[in-house]
């Protein structure tokens, strides 16, 4: 079986001048599928066939419409081509497609090509000088510059010998693709197959994919399972990024996928309906904001409109970075190059870079906004990078490896060495749960909650520990975050209860407030079940300093509130003993009189009390009267 290069060579022009036939003379098929194309001798959909290299490996080439109708179509295709044959019939010349194609091919990323001059057969010396000169005016300054012109007759063989062996050079020059990231396949075409269900066709983008697979569609909730791999019309074990491949797929039907689908593996790609691009504008008029467009990316086209974020309108030959607000999801990857057309006219506005898929709306002249989308422009291609720049735009909320996947459009698996290469330079921190954090972002949060921390202590001079809750009240926490600060960071110490401090705080008491809390406390004591009001009148400091110590004697277990009273805690354990002796005596319950003479203590404290041992379930009340909730009888 012939060994299949990851190359795509993609035929471009206007309509009529040969691309067909010339896939036909190059590899003997017919890319011409449908009866209606056959019928009209008009090509409209993508067309495949595989092309045998010199040195007999496989090469994949697809024939797109020519028409000015079906430049949809023609974009599906060239998204994935890495050799483009444009063709430019010598008694036409150069026509309105031919240059589209091109500016197309262009935006689209394509570097490498030669120039078709077909149907040689019908003209003279002088048309034939003519066209030349066309072409050569056209592709100035495009990426065809420089590349050789082919004269070539597709019907008579004129000149298919040298045209085979420029494209066999050309095919030498481009390098394999990468096949070990995650699987991704924009669907170009589905069907049913008799005796086999659903097929799937496309060139996938990245990764590999095998019999017995699980892949999804992605955005549509459709759990897939490879049962079966072809590529040019032959099974195959696996199929790679940059071979034109058919799936054998079961768990949908033919009506659930449809061109535009992505089919990916689980888990690494989402749809979305914004995008961050970086754009470059080629029509006459400028774009202006939120102007309505249709937007190609792999096989997908999808209405919505451009936001510029970094000009008031973009000018032919600028650049600027969009945000694509879309009708509809679609699925893409940074790094992916996507074609955006003007919505009513159809004319090619221009192209570009996908930087991100995001969730929100992003503001126009925003330093930050700009900032990320030229931090992720420079990171393309390099994962690390990207792993970089995405967690830095999350900030404090931090990423799971899963949502970084999703990020980059690599696979966990890959992501693992460069999360540990920037762990270990200290640009990023791997947090509890899982989560991965800028390191910046995770400095500048621990600096204020130190600020916030430092300001609770300043708040509540008496207290050695504050509540967390309070802190989190004074600077916005990540729960993320905050656990990977409080984990790592020795400015700060934790207790149980949700108490924290900075590292080694100690209250400071003055004299007077020494003798204000030995004094309270001997007071609680020795009251018990009536204990004073403790008020500026008996503290003897101020009422911002008697709130600080009563603060501080009950963080420190020292006193108790109920309602507005303050217990001692030794007091409250010796009333505990009190109600349940007083229960055992009277079966489990409670006199209210009684226990009030038995207490030493008034009405006053005793129904707050009695509501506090309620809440402890120490006792029940059941409408005007109590009971033990657990009565132990004496033996």
């Amino acid at each position: 079986m012939s060994a299949i290069r990851t190359t795509i060579v993609g035929t471009a022009g206007h309509i009529d001048h040969g691309k067909s036939a010339l896939v036909r003379a190059l590899t003997g098929i017919d890319p011409d599928r449908l009866l209606e194309e056959q019928k009209r001798g008009m090509t409209i959909d993508l067309g495949f066939a595989p092309y045998r290299h010199q040195s007999g490996s496989l090469v994949g080439i697809i024939d797109v419409p020519g028409h000015e109708r079906f430049v949809k179509n023609m974009v599906a295709g060239a998204t994935s081509v890495d050799i483009v044959l444009l063709v430019v019939a010598a008694d036409d010349g150069v026509m309105p497609q031919t240059r589209e194609h091109l500016a197309i091919l262009g935006l689209l990323g394509v570097t490498r090509g030669l120039v078709v001059l077909n149907k040689v057969d019908l003209v003279g010396p002088e048309l034939l000088d003519m066209a030349r000169q066309d072409i050569e005016a056209l592709v100035a300054g495009t990426f065809l510059q420089g590349a050789p012109v082919l004269p070539v007759s597709a019907t008579v063989g004129t000149g298919l010998p040298e045209l085979r062996a420029q494209l066999d050079a050309l095919i030498d020059t481009v390098p394999p693709r990468d096949t070990s990231g995650a699987f991704r396949l924009p669907v170009q075409r589905v069907f049913s197959a008799k005796g086999h269900g659903t097929v799937v066709t496309g060139v996938p983008v990245s990764g590999s994919v095998a019999a017995g697979d699980e892949l999804e569609v992605v955005g549509r909730d459709l759990a897939l399972r490879v049962r079966g791999v072809q590529a040019y019309g032959a099974a195959r074990d696996v199929g790679r990024a940059g071979h034109s491949t058919a799936l054998n797929v079961t768990g949908a039907g033919r009506g659930d996928i449809v061109r535009g689908d992505v089919v990916a593996r689980p888990g690494v790609f989402a749809a979305r309906r914004r995008l961050s691009v970086h754009y470059t504008h080629i029509d006459g008029r400028a774009l202006r904001n939120n102007a309505p467009v249709r937007l190609h990316v792999g096989t997908a086209e999808v209405l919505g409109q451009a936001v510029v974020l970094d000009a008031a309108a973009v000018a032919a030959g600028d650049a600027a970075f969009l945000q694509l607000r879309l009708h509809e999801a679609t699925t893409c990857a940074p790094g992916d190059r996507f074609l955006l057309r003007d919505q009513s006219s159809l004319a090619v506005l221009g192209g570009g870079l996908v930087l991100a898929a995001t969730d929100g709306r992003l503001k126009r002249f925003k330093e930050r906004v700009l900032s990320d989308a030229r931090a992720r422009l420079e990171a393309q291609g390099d994962p690390g990078r990207l792993l970089a720049v995405a967690l830095s735009a999350a900030g404090r909320r931090g990423l799971s490896l899963a949502a970084l996947a999703v990020e980059t459009g690599v696979p966990a698996s890959a992501l693992r060495l460069p999360l540990e290469t920037l762990a270990a330079a200290g640009e990023i921190v791997a947090a509890p749960g899982g989560l991965y954090i800028d390191g910046v972002a995770l400095e500048e949060f621990a600096d204020d909650l130190l600020a916030a921390v430092s300001a609770e202590h300043k708040a509540r001079p008496l207290l050695d520990w504050v509540d967390l809750k309070d802190v989190r009240a004074r600077v916005a926490a990540e729960d993320v975050a905050l656990d990977a600060v409080l984990a790592t960071d020795r400015r700060f110490e934790t207790a149980p209860g949700g108490k924290l401090r900075r590292h080694g705080y100690r209250a400071l008491l003055s004299n007077a407030q020494r003798e204000a809390r030995e004094r309270t406390l001997a007071a609680l004591a020795a009251g018990a079940a009536t204990p004073p009001a403790i008020d500026p009148a008996f503290t003897g400091l101020p009422e911002k300093e008697t709130r600080a110590l009563i603060s501080m004697l009950r963080a420190a277990g020292e006193a108790v509130a109920v309602e507005q009273h303050l217990f001692h805690p030794a007091a409250l354990e010796r009333m505990r003993g009190i109600i349940r002796e007083h229960g055992r005596a009277r079966l489990g319950a409670i006199s209210i009189p009684e226990l009030r003479d038995e207490l030493a203590t008034t009405r006053k404290y005793l129904i707050p009390l009695l509501e506090f041992f309620d809440a402890e379930g120490l006792t029940v009340r059941h409408g005007d009267k109590r009971t033990l909730r657990h009565v132990d009888l004496p033996s």
